[in-house]
């Protein structure tokens, strides 16, 4: 098994770790400082593979630090072939995922099943190695290991061989052993047999007086029942004539009443006053004609409003939206209007403002001004021409006061600097510099230079030639001036191009300068304003006419005059719209009103039908009862009810005093079907008394008797009986067997487990402490070859051989710590190995293994590290660069985890 990226979002101080799409090596690094997270990414290794123990958010010490829930996943690849995704989350409880593929496995916090061949208790001691762990494999330590890992085959949950075939012998010497010693649980039962049989005897004398308890308890029962029956009997007797003719007599009279009322089921559905019925019906009835009359009275002002709702409103209601529609527009021009005002004002300011401008630089009014030319007049290229006119104006000026003054005062030539001057002054200069590089004088020095400097200069100006003279009849001054008006008379041409479409001013284009061009850029702003406010003020007519023309056409279609103010036909058109929509909502609640009144009349005409048919029904119905007189059937239906009622009063009178009614009738049926007497004279009703008070004292003689032997029945039935006995014998035999037997097989078991476990060892020890050599011999560099291991001798389980020793050495101190280490190492190596051969490679983690070794181990050890991992992917963790440095040159990928991760 490999990882080959791990992503971790939280755990515990660790925050977005991912290793990157780039395949974890065979050998990992994890470089950082302490308690930058090292440990954390151990421990979220072993999570990934066997889940979150504690399986609690609030127990588990990785919870992350501060709000979030532990997660993380990783890449496996598997040694068989495939690779799948883990993810792990802690939140209230722990969830997995597995990822083959495209098919997705719910993992809850189950262990990977290509792990489950070494318990995590067993990773956590053995695959996942601490600098603590390195050195703490004392003698008890090995002895479970061993247990655990070579008796056990690494199952944690299984006790060692050893401890079992102890505890075996043990509980197989508690049961019995040849000796009197400790205690011995088939001896007890023994003796408790023993004991068991003397009180048998005891047992059988205790049963046969037991036997004649119970006959006469029997025998006192039996003659109790008998006079308790014979009690009975007398007290019904008495009852019969005491308590039962009252209630016989009572149900006659009940009878009586019945027959009166005669079978009522034919006055079912009538009133129990069928005379006041008739009257409340008769009410009923003109109540509900009166009713109706009112609902029609109530109806004729809702409908005077709704004939007011004529057809003009309806049409002008109909065209309801149109007219707000035009009253909202005719609203909204009303600002409208207002700035057409404006804009006419503002328009007459504009021209009375282009007039003044245009008076100072044009020929003509500016309403004969073509508007293209002026609006196409480029303003800034004119500004850049005029600038050029007046600077050839200008230099024309200075042409003609040269040319002036030429005229007037001859010029002579100047003749050129001596060549001799010039040679002096530079043969000065380096009698100068050599005297002051000689004397160290600086102030020699600055002269020399200086004289060199003017030497030169006046051998550059001896050298210049001189100007040529002019013709014979033109002077400078006449071709500058020749010159000067050529170039005025091109910049005048290039201002009169761009303003040959313009009548600008003569005058004005005399003097055209900076302030034309700023005069005719005046004239473009104004104009373009005008002709904004013009198309404004077209739009604005525009829309307000559209108004106009939508009012009249409204007044025009409701019979207004068109022509009227569009003022005044909006003002009349809102307020008939008004008016129309005041007379439609009370034409609508009026219409509701009279279909309220309609449904009122309806159900008030229903009803009354309804109460009118009731009475005829009621007096049809007492007419049959008599014989075709309603007022008969009155009377006759009052009669009967009235018997009803009184019979049905009695039967709830006697039910009341009597609650035991139905017992009570049963008892008179069958006293009337024995043909039992209802009357006794005075004499025999006291005989018949007396014999009950005499039969009530002997039973109270015969319960005594009874409950005596019921005392004495349950004494004896609380002692021990021979069958009891017997069956705790018999218990007592079956045990010892069972407990024979039991400690049989233990003593067999016992020694099976001990030869088992004596062969497992001797089978596959040899193998573990082989490799566990081999390893050693590489790390110490052949100083040690072998570990031997002796869990008897007295100085340690663990002794080291070597070439260079006589004898084994203990595996302990005074050996230096990175001995010890080493030989644990190796020990653990050997015990990984041997672990999981044959199934999926675990992956080792190794914290700080390697810090106290010297240089040339560390080196072995790099170089067997490197080695397992040809086999297995190896996790190093330290905080030591040069170690990570050295792994890295081996092949390994080292990652930094720094104090932010």
């Amino acid at each position: 098994m490999r990882v080959r990226r791990l992503r971790i979002e939280a755990f515990g101080r660790i925050r977005d770790l991912d290793t990157g799409p780039e395949p974890l090596p065979d050998v990992v690094v994890a470089l950082g400082p302490n308690e930058a997270g090292k440990s954390t990414l151990a421990r979220f290794l072993t999570t990934l593979l066997y889940g979150f123990y504690p399986a609690s958010r609030d127990r588990n010490p990785y919870t992350p630090w501060g709000e979030g829930d532990a997660q993380g996943s990783g890449v496996l690849h598997l040694d068989g072939g495939g690779c799948v995704e883990v993810e792990r989350r802690l939140r209230s409880t722990p969830t997995g995922s597995l990822r083959s593929g495209d098919t997705e496995d719910d993992l809850r916090n189950r262990t990977l099943p290509w792990v489950d061949h070494v318990p995590l208790k067993v990773f956590e001691e053995v695959f996942s190695v601490s600098l603590a762990d390195l050195a703490g494999l004392d003698a008890t330590t090995w002895e479970e290991i061993q247990d655990r890992l070579i008796g056990s085959m690494g199952a944690s949950d299984l006790r060692p061989a050893r401890t079992v075939a102890d505890e075996l012998e043990a509980e197989a010497g508690e049961l019995w052993r040849p000796s009197r010693r400790g205690n011995q649980r088939i001896r007890d039962l023994r003796a408790e047999s023993r004991a068991l049989r003397e009180r048998r005897r005891d047992a059988a004398d205790a049963d046969r007086r037991l036997r004649e308890a119970v006959r006469q308890r029997d025998e006192a029962r039996r003659l109790l029942k008998e006079a308790r029956e014979e009690r009975q009997r007398r007290k019904l007797a008495v009852a019969r004539v005491e308590r039962l003719e009252p209630v016989r007599r009572a149900l006659r009279r009940i009878d009586d009443l019945r027959r009166e009322a005669g079978d009522t089921d034919d006055l079912e559905g009538l009133p129990a006053e069928p005379d006041a019925a008739l009257r409340r019906l008769d009410d009923d009835v003109r109540a509900r004609a009166e009713a109706v009359a009112d609902a029609r009275s109530a109806g004729r002002d809702p409908q005077a409003a709704v004939d007011a709702y004529t057809d003009d409103a309806r049409r002008l209601v109909g065209r309801r939206r149109d007219i707000e529609d035009h009253l909202g527009r005719a609203a909204g021009v009303a600002p409208q209007r207002a700035r057409i005002g404006a804009l006419l004002q503002e328009l007459s300011d504009l021209d009375r403002r282009l007039e003044t401008t245009a008076a100072d630089v044009l020929a003509t009014p500016w309403s004969e001004v073509p508007a293209g030319p002026l609006h196409a007049l480029p303003v800034s290229e004119l500004r850049s021409r005029l600038r050029d006119l007046t600077r050839a104006r200008e230099d024309r000026r200075v042409a003609e006061s040269a040319l002036g003054r030429a005229t007037a005062v001859p010029v002579p030539e100047a003749p050129g600097p001596p060549r001799t001057a010039a040679a002096a002054l530079l043969a000065l200069g380096a009698i100068l510099l050599a005297a002051g590089g000689v004397s160290g004088v600086p102030a020699a020095t600055v002269a020399g230079v200086a004289a060199l400097a003017a030497g030169a200069a006046l051998l550059a100006a001896a050298a210049r030639p001189t100007a040529p003279r002019p013709a014979p009849g033109e002077t400078p001054e006449e071709r500058a001036l020749a010159e000067a008006r050529s170039t005025e008379a091109d910049a005048r041409t290039g201002v009169e191009s761009l303003l040959r479409e313009i009548p600008v001013a003569p005058a004005a284009l005399d003097e055209a300068d900076a302030a034309l061009a700023a005069s005719l850029e005046r004239l473009q702003e104004l104009v373009r304003d005008r002709q904004e406010r013009e198309r404004a003020l077209a739009g604005l007519q525009e829309d307000v006419a559209r108004v106009d023309r939508d009012g009249r056409g409204l007044a025009a279609l409701f019979g207004h005059d068109p022509d009227a103010d569009p003022g005044a036909l909006t003002d009349l058109l809102e307020r008939e719209l008004r008016r129309a929509a005041s007379l439609a909502e009370a034409a609508g609640a009026a219409e509701r009103e009279l279909d309220r009144l309609r449904r009122q009349e309806a159900r008030a005409e229903t009803a009354r039908a309804e109460a009118a048919e009731a009475r005829d029904r009621l007096r049809t119905r007492l007419a049959v009862h008599g014989d075709g007189d309603p007022e008969r059937g009155v009377d006759v239906v009052g009669r009967r009810r009235r018997a009803a009622t009184r019979a049905a009063e009695a039967r709830a009178d006697l039910e009341r005093a009597h609650p035991d009614l139905d017992d009570l009738m049963a008892r008179i049926e069958r006293a009337e079907a024995a043909g039992e007497p209802w009357t006794l004279d005075d004499e025999e009703l006291a005989r018949i008394k007396a014999d009950v008070e005499s039969l009530t004292e002997e039973i109270e003689g015969l319960v005594q008797r009874a409950e005596a032997m019921d005392a004495e029945v349950g004494r004896l039935e609380e002692r021990e009986t021979a069958d009891s006995v017997d069956g705790a014998i018999a218990t007592l035999d079956e045990e010892e067997t069972r407990l024979l037997r039991q400690r049989d097989r233990k003593w067999v078991l016992a020694q099976l487990i001990r030869t088992a476990d004596r062969r497992f060892r001797e089978q596959h020890q040899p193998d573990v402490m082989r490799r566990a050599g081999r390893h050693l011999a590489h790390l110490t560099g052949g100083r040690y070859d072998r570990i031997l291991a002796d869990e008897t001798r007295d100085d340690g389980p663990f002794h080291l051989r070597g070439p260079s020793l006589a004898d084994p050495i203990p595996l302990a101190p005074p050996l230096s710590t990175g001995t010890l280490e080493q030989a644990y190492l190796a020990l653990r190596l050997a015990i990984v190995d041997h672990l999981d051969e044959g199934q999926e490679r675990l992956p080792l983690v190794l914290d700080e293994v390697l810090v106290n070794w010297d240089e040339a181990r560390r080196s072995r050890g790099m170089d067997a590290l490197a080695a397992v991992a040809e086999t297995r992917q190896v996790f190093l963790f330290t905080c030591h660069p040069e170690m990570a440095d050295a792994m890295a040159s081996r092949g390994a990928r080292v990652l930094t985890i720094g104090s932010g991760t």
